[in-house]
């Protein structure tokens, strides 16, 4: 299990919380609205009142301690910067930032966050999974069921012949093509797998959930 902090609770980030949470993850989110945080305390049972731009609150907060820390505070990107910059003076390991431009991502990056996010659903979605499981490298919805998967190659793949594993009829998915040195092919069926390969696959969600 792996733990997250998500300060600011608006839209987007309601949206990663409830992904991280529904992916299995433990969850601590903080804003500084005491009515929001009263109204969702029952929903998220690491809910808290706090206000993010003060460094020893974030050291209390421990930010040391989570996988990643989410900065989702809104359309105040001053807040942002210094959340930022706070965040990695606290010691934090990864900052993922929401931004709405491409300038503001510029000014981010240089106060210290690891990743952008952009507040479309669909990042929020990518961004959960991607965080939640890091052999998840980008993925394409093409119904409510089924996708395109860029994952990295499973260990008990590596050395073995696409044939030998018998990867249809075993895990219900097809290898539709693998990246290998920024080169992207399609694979005979007797390609071996290596450790540095990232295949690309299609699938149902849950068939690709139980490959990674």
């Amino acid at each position: 299990m792996k733990k997250f902090l998500i300060i600011g609770m608006g839209e987007f980030g309601t949206q990663i919380a409830n992904q991280l949470m529904g992916l299995g993850n433990e969850v601590c989110v903080v804003d500084n609205d005491y009515e929001k945080v009263n109204a969702i305390k029952d929903i998220y049972s690491n809910a808290l009142k706090g206000d993010c731009l003060q460094l020893q609150t974030l050291k209390e907060l421990g930010v040391k301690d989570y996988q990643a820390c989410i900065v989702t505070v809104g359309d105040n990107f001053q807040n942002s910067l210094e959340i930022t910059n706070r965040l990695k003076e606290a010691g934090a390991k990864y900052v993922v930032v929401k931004s709405y431009s491409d300038i503001q991502s510029k000014f981010l990056k240089m106060a210290g966050a690891d990743e952008i996010a952009f507040p479309e659903k669909e990042s929020a979605l990518k961004l959960a999974a991607t965080l939640s499981n890091t052999k998840l490298k980008d993925f394409v919805k093409i119904s409510d069921e089924y996708g395109i998967y860029q994952v990295q190659v499973p260990n008990s793949w590596v050395n073995r012949q696409i044939v030998e594993l018998n990867i249809r009829k075993k895990y219900k998915v097809n290898v539709l093509a693998i990246k290998q040195n920024g080169r992207v092919s399609v694979p005979e069926p007797d390609y071996v797998f290596t450790t540095d390969d990232t295949i690309y696959v299609f699938g149902t969600e849950k068939n690709i959930g139980k490959l990674i």
